[in-house]
């Protein structure tokens, strides 16, 4: 999936315009219940106002008085060198960029550097709680010999009346071994774990919803 399904649209975005005061910025932030914002030249991506930012630049560098630091314009306090990715993008490689960095969410932009939207952790997160879910039963297999193994697990698990909702496998980073891991709706589970163990399959329930 692309993180164009799931971002927040820019029409639907609070965004601060380069030429605000702070005193304006830090209010829609406080008001948003927010930490910072994207900053936007009509619709072009100029960069990101953080609100730590804004508040260690008063109290450990600004000799001015207070009112006259929040009449300072936002441009004066963004961060431009901020990463964005396309719309194109994969949700995966979304994911990536969380994890690896402090960020609280991610500009989405076009060729023209024109913001279309914004990635958050929360849509990140909702995404790949649909693919585990908590409906139906789950199981992992592992297995060393990938080639033509998964063809051979959905074979068994079609013809003892399992319906796989989500399949998903990786690399363990163990000597080759890979996970297979499915969340399938069965009439009766336990037979169909029973019929892959018997097939050789190193099946392990992970939740049965019967129980």
């Amino acid at each position: 999936m692309l993180v164009k399904a799931i971002m927040v649209p820019f029409a639907q975005l609070q965004c601060l315009s380069v030429e605000d005061s702070l005193e304006h910025a830090l209010h829609v932030i406080d008001s948003n219940h927010l930490l910072s914002l994207p900053v936007v030249d009509g619709k072009k991506f100029i960069g990101v106002l953080s609100k730590q930012f804004v508040y260690e630049v008063y109290f450990r560098e600004y000799q001015g008085t207070k009112e006259e630091f929040l009449q300072k314009k936002v441009q004066d306090m963004i961060r431009t060198e901020v990463m964005t990715i396309g719309a194109d993008t994969a949700i995966e490689d979304a994911a990536s960029i969380f994890i690896t960095s402090k960020i609280r969410f991610i500009p989405v932009t076009d060729k023209k550097q024109e913001l279309l939207g914004i990635i958050t952790h929360q849509a990140v997160f909702k995404e790949y709680q649909k693919l585990f879910g908590h409906r139906g039963d789950e199981l992992t297999i592992y297995t060393y010999n990938f080639k033509g193994t998964l063809a051979k697990i959905t074979e068994v698990i079609a013809k003892n009346g399992g319906d796989i909702r989500n399949i998903i496998q990786r690399d363990t980073d163990v000597m080759g071994l890979q996970e297979v891991y499915m969340r399938i709706v069965c009439k009766d589970f336990g037979k169909l774990v029973k019929a892959l163990k018997k097939k050789g399959f190193d099946a392990r329930v992970i939740q049965n919803e019967k129980k």
